[in-house]
């Protein structure tokens, strides 16, 4: 039987595993399983579990209108939305869904013509600051007036989520992408929801696809089953990525106009969801425009009490 280490050799072993799991263990087990003790968990009750909120405490401005469309009780009429829209769940976890006809042809062509006069170079955040980055994001983008198409798409949004509390919705930009636009992947979160507010869902929405190319990839996503997809999804067909490679990897939707794609990227306690990566592939010939429709939410926070 072989004998047991004496107890100066069980010390050293010590001595040395445990620094090693301080900076090399534990680390790479917080990237695989992240811990979610500090991160707020994502709650849509009501405000009964605070006593008051300060909305001024976080990070998100929800009276600046230049950036999130306020709920203000303007009345809206929406003669020309689509008569309806259908479903196709994609994934439940992350939550994916894609909508067929989710804006309709005159709402879509409307959406176009506003934007005409409004477009600007598109620009890449860095968590820091804001620039142009033609091999990162080459693209125009356009902020959208709130008129009544606007607002009646605005209120579209927030009944699809349920009008969940705390849900804010972003001022929508539309993004238009000539020949050889694309945008390198990327994430919509920024990991911000412990510093007042991150963006929940995104709805990407395809106004334009007079074009080839262009289609949005998601590397992290499984092809689902069902040769139904294929009407939505390159199905055993090739993209060009956003460097120039031939990729097939994940899935690839086809910009297919008054289509979207909706996507929750927080889980419940505040991460992100990794398998939201994602990136709009180069158009190769032609125009494609899209809009981007983000939902924000902030956790409530309790006001500190005085005396």
């Amino acid at each position: 039987m072989p004998s047991l280490p004496n107890w100066s050799t069980v010390f050293s072993w010590a001595l040395y595993f445990v620094p090693v799991y301080i900076f090399i263990v534990s680390p790479l087990l917080g990237q695989v399983f992240p811990d979610s003790s500090n991160s707020p968990e994502i709650q849509w009750d009501s405000y009964e579990a605070y006593d008051q909120v300060d909305d001024a405490a976080s990070g998100l401005n929800l009276t600046d209108d230049s950036f999130i469309s306020l709920e203000d009780g303007v009345p809206v009429n929406c003669p020309g939305e689509a008569p309806g829209y259908k479903v196709h769940l994609l994934s439940r976890t992350p939550l994916i869904i894609y909508i067929e006809n989710f804006v309709g042809g005159d709402e879509a062509d409307h959406l176009v013509d506003i934007s005409l006069d409004k477009y600007a170079p598109s620009i890449v955040y860095d968590g820091v600051t804001e620039q142009v980055d033609p091999t990162k994001r080459l693209s125009d983008r356009a902020l959208l007036d709130r008129d009544n198409t606007v607002r009646c798409l605005e209120d579209r949004v927030r009944a699809f989520q349920g009008w969940r509390p705390h849900l804010y919705v972003e001022r929508m930009w539309a993004q238009r992408y000539n020949t050889s636009g694309h945008y390198k992947h990327h994430y919509d979160w920024l990991g911000s929801l412990t510093r007042g507010g991150d963006r929940l869902s995104t709805f990407m929405v395809y106004l334009g696809a007079d074009c080839t190319g262009g289609g949005t990839n998601f590397p992290r996503l499984r092809m689902p089953p069902g040769k139904q997809w294929c009407r939505f999804l390159e199905c055993g067909e090739t993209e060009t990525g956003a460097a120039g490679s031939s990729v097939s990897e994940g899935i690839t939707f086809k910009p297919i106009k008054g289509n979207a794609i909706f996507w929750e990227n927080l889980r419940p306690d505040g991460t992100g969801y990794p398998e939201t990566w994602h990136a709009a592939f180069p158009v190769t010939s032609g125009t494609k425009v899209g809009l981007n429709i983000w939902s924000w939410f902030q956790p409530p926070q309790r006001r500190a009490h005085g005396g």
